[in-house]
């Protein structure tokens, strides 16, 4: 329900979750109620929502806000770029802080193939250099 006149509005992210639940309980859809919202200065939040009281009873649909983990962050930054697998792994790595000795050696890969991987990145991502990488990938 609306907020009354004297409270402030519900963010429209929060009621497309709580449909999100009822579409998943209605059987019309199984994707996850939740969803990544970007805020100011590289901020993602993750809403997700849930029912309030006893599992399969009607109740209060609740929608909470946390910050959006690294992981996720970067699970999200890989599959909107078009990264693939090995990519997505070559940047987890970067994003631990390993050099591409380290990370060759952690994907049983060379360091030469690291580098081809990377460069792929970048022209995936448009990212001209690591840090820049790093900083859209984490949004820090």
């Amino acid at each position: 329900m609306p907020p009354e006149a004297d409270r402030r509005p519900i963010p429209a992210g929060a009621y497309n979750i709580a449909a999100q639940l009822l579409a998943v309980e209605a059987g019309v859809d199984q994707h996850s109620p939740s969803a990544r919202v970007h805020l100011a200065d590289g901020v993602w939040l993750t809403l997700r929502a849930a029912r309030l009281g006893q599992p399969g009873a009607p109740g209060d649909i609740a929608v909470t806000l946390e910050r959006t983990s690294p992981g996720e962050r970067l699970d999200l930054f890989s599959r909107a770029c078009g990264l693939t697998t090995r990519e997505t792994e070559l940047l987890g790595h970067l994003a631990t802080g390993t050099d591409t000795r380290q990370t060759a050696e952690r994907m049983f890969l060379s360091e030469h193939t690291v580098q081809d991987h990377l460069k792929a990145i970048f022209t995936k991502t448009g990212a001209p250099n690591r840090r820049t990488l790093l900083a859209r990938a984490t949004g820090r």
